[in-house]
């Protein structure tokens, strides 16, 4: 499985090489980067930077994608499939999607690392 992220979120992200990506769609990461209780399944999806090696371990899988690895939780896959895409629209928000349909029209993008 790959997600292709578009020119516009590649370079918005361009400083994001340094850092663990995490796809995250619960809620499990708080400003901390450390999982905190959350409850929203499949519909409100974050990319969020985190300090290297850091990454939780119920995020137990990884997908492929041109941007960097995305550690992902690997009984959220039933939400995915192959060939989505996170692009940018018109009004800069970033979107989720997958064939003809948008799975998330304002996805969130944080940076939780402490040495940014």
């Amino acid at each position: 499985m790959k997600i292709t992220f578009d020119e516009q979120v590649l370079a918005r992200l361009s400083n994001w090489s340094n850092a663990d990506v995490v796809l995250d769609f619960d809620n499990t990461l708080g400003e901390t980067g450390r999982p905190v209780e959350g409850c929203s399944i499949g519909t409100n999806y974050r990319l969020i930077a985190i300090d290297k090696g850091t990454v939780p371990e119920v995020f137990d899988i990884i997908i492929d994608s041109n941007l960097a690895p995305l550690h992902f939780k690997k009984y959220g896959e039933m939400f995915l499939e192959n060939g989505m895409t996170i692009t940018e629209n018109t009004d800069k928000r970033i979107q989720f999607k997958a064939a003809g349909e948008i799975i998330d029209s304002n996805v969130q993008v944080l940076d939780y690392r402490q040495a940014k």
